[in-house]
């Protein structure tokens, strides 16, 4: 795909764990093979163009970035009505997509590594972190447990588990995931973490969704993710 603004992208296929094949899209900033990796669990729209985006905003702030399709076994049609994206979540084999995520930090080489995710992908990257290998975790409104049974953890458990530092991203206004709860998945969370709360709801982050966007909200968020990725991953502590 070439170079944009100082940072190298390439659409790439990795050899997942179970010989899927799974596309995913690396951003570098140019010049700087020994950066800190950075792995993006996604939400459950996969590998989209917003998605995309995440990863080059981060290369262009230092990291080496991929973000990896997920929903590459899962050939159903996705929309944004709830019986669609509950569909998909219920067909997702969780523990696969955690391996994936290990798979693409992998493909990045060696180095201090971080992951982050967005709703979905929030829980899988504290459930990612709580594997190990992972030196700092960012969980965008994760929801902290998981609606059914599955056979993975619930994130609130793995955030337990974890041992490096996390920041939750949360919304106040967000009418999927409670107060109450985001603030027990923050006493959950380990030393040197942190929980932030801002005067949004769910996905505001995501500016290709303008019903759900809060620019302000947003902008703030975003300086805390950079900075908290900063200290953890290049100054090596929170």
């Amino acid at each position: 795909m070439g170079q944009k603004s100082g940072i190298v992208e390439r659409e790439i296929e990795l050899r997942a764990t179970d010989g899927v094949a799974l596309p995913a899209l690396v951003a570098e900033p140019a010049g700087s093979p020994g950066a800190p990796r950075v792995v993006i669990a996604p939400e459950i729209f996969g590998l989209s163009l917003w998605v995309k985006s995440v990863a080059q905003r981060l290369a262009r702030e230092g990291f080496r970035t991929i973000a990896v399709e997920i929903f590459a076994r899962d050939h159903e049609p996705i929309s944004s009505d709830m019986p669609s994206m509950m569909g998909r979540i219920q067909r997702l084999d969780l523990p696969q997509a955690v391996r994936d995520l290990h798979t693409g930090l992998d493909a990045l080489g060696t180095g201090k590594a971080g992951s982050i995710g967005f709703c979905l992908g929030g829980a899988l990257s504290l459930l990612a972190a709580a594997e190990g290998g992972i030196d700092a975790c960012v969980d965008c409104y994760g929801r902290p447990r998981w609606p059914r049974p599955t056979p993975a953890p619930h994130a609130i458990e793995a955030a337990r588990k974890t041992r490096c530092p996390v920041l939750g991203i949360y919304g106040r206004a967000d009418k999927g995931i409670s107060l109450d709860d985001a603030e027990e998945l923050g006493r959950a969370l380990p030393l040197g973490s942190e929980l932030a709360l801002y005067a949004a709801g769910h996905a505001f982050l995501n500016d290709t969704r303008p019903e759900l966007y809060v620019e302000s909200q947003a902008t703030l968020a975003w300086a805390k993710i950079i900075g908290f990725l900063r200290r953890t991953l290049y100054a090596g502590g929170p």
